[in-house]
Order: structure tokens, then C-alpha cells, then sequence
């Protein structure tokens, strides 16, 4: 068996190392920093155009917002109110606040013509003495007036001290009070929150 036997008489520092920079890498390195630098400016160049276009979109959009705005001003100003349509609209003005005012007056409470002559009655049977016989009743707005028969001068004055205790003649100021005695020697009595009328409406 033959052996065959080597020398190598090349050593590892006599074999030449390529450069690190060699003429192809810069080249190459260039041409990829020229490419990332044409793909950058070619994408802001894309925003850029379409920043332009929104930009112009929203001038168009505010020039034709105030040529609108002009000319309804302008139509606005040309325009007259119709003196017949306005004193129609005065004249319903004037309607409406005296019917406001005539509902106001129609839902208070606090007065003896809405509340009603059933519910007046209705209290004065609650504060009813037996001292006091009523003959008449005017209610007419808030005026009321009474006028009756009393056993006793006294027995009128207790009788309207429980007024008070009457929702619709509780805080009524009765100015004219008129006592006195007839032929058969009856004590008469007229009370009112006004002058009393020579004709009374209501008798009980």
C-alpha cells in the first residue's frame, strides 16, 4: 500500500483578505441610500399633493359658503315686511296676551268667581250659627256681599270671625258693615266688600 504524503507550505497569513471596502460595496451601498432616498421623497411628495388637494377642496367649499352668506344677506336687506301682515301679527299679539290674561284670571283660585257659588256656599253651611240667619248672597268677582237676620247685635261679629276659616273669605276685607233693627224689632245685618247694591242676587 503506497502512502502519499503532503506538504502544504501556504500559510493563513500569506492568503490575501478581500478589503472590507471595496469599490463594489460602496457602489452598491450608494445606490440602496439613493433608492430609500427616492422612495422618501417621492412619499412626501404623495402627501404633499394630497395636502394641496384637501387644502383647495376646503377654499372651494368656504368661498361658495361666503358668496351664499353674501347673497342671503343681500336678499335678506331687499326684503320688506308687509305692513298688512305686520299689523295682523300686532293685532294677534294683542289677542294672546289678554286671552294670558283672561286665563289668569279664569284659574285663580284665590278667587270667589272661579272657585264657585257652590263652593262658597258649601263653607258658609261649615261656619253656619244659628244666631245668623242669611237672607242674601252677591258674589259677583271678588265683591261678596251678606245680608241677613241676627237674634243678637253680637252674634254677627262672632259670625264672620270664623271667616277665617273659610278658604275663599279668608283674607277678604269687608269695608261696609251696616246693623241695625226693623219695625218688628229684628236685628238686621249687611255685610259687603263694597258698596252694597240695593238688589241682591243669590237667596239662600
Amino acid at each position: 500500500m503506497a502512502n502519499k504524503y503532503s506538504i502544504n507550505l501556504l500559510q493563513a497569513e500569506l492568503i490575501p483578505q478581500t478589503p472590507l471596502l471595496s469599490l463594489n460595496r460602496v457602489l452598491m451601498f450608494f445606490l440602496a441610500l439613493l433608492l430609500l432616498m427616492f422612495m422618501v421623497i417621492g412619499l412626501g411628495q404623495y402627501k404633499l399633493s394630497t395636502s394641496q388637494n384637501f387644502n383647495r377642496q376646503l377654499l372651494l367649499g368656504k368661498n361658495q359658503q361666503q358668496l351664499l352668506q353674501t347673497n342671503l344677506s343681500l336678499q335678506l336687506s331687499q326684503r320688506k315686511a308687509d305692513p298688512q301682515l305686520v299689523e295682523q301679527l300686532q293685532t294677534l299679539k294683542l289677542l294672546i296676551a289678554n286671552k294670558q290674561v283672561l286665563h289668569e284670571n279664569l284659574t285663580d283660585n284665590s278667587k270667589t268667581y272661579v272657585a264657585g257659588f257652590a263652593k262658597t256656599m258649601t263653607e258658609l253651611a261649615q261656619i253656619h250659627q244659628n244666631d245668623i240667619s242669611l237672607q242674601n248672597i252677591v258674589i259677583s268677582h271678588d265683591d261678596i256681599s251678606f245680608s241677613g237676620l241676627a237674634r243678637t247685635p253680637d252674634a254677627v261679629p262672632l259670625w264672620m270671625a270664623n271667616f277665617k276659616q273659610a278658604s275663599l273669605l279668608s283674607g277678604k276685607y269687608f269695608s261696609h258693615f251696616k246693623l241695625f233693627e226693623n219695625k218688628q224689632h229684628v236685628t238686621e245685618f249687611v255685610v259687603s266688600s263694597n258698596a252694597p247694591s240695593e238688589s241682591l242676587g243669590s237667596q239662600q
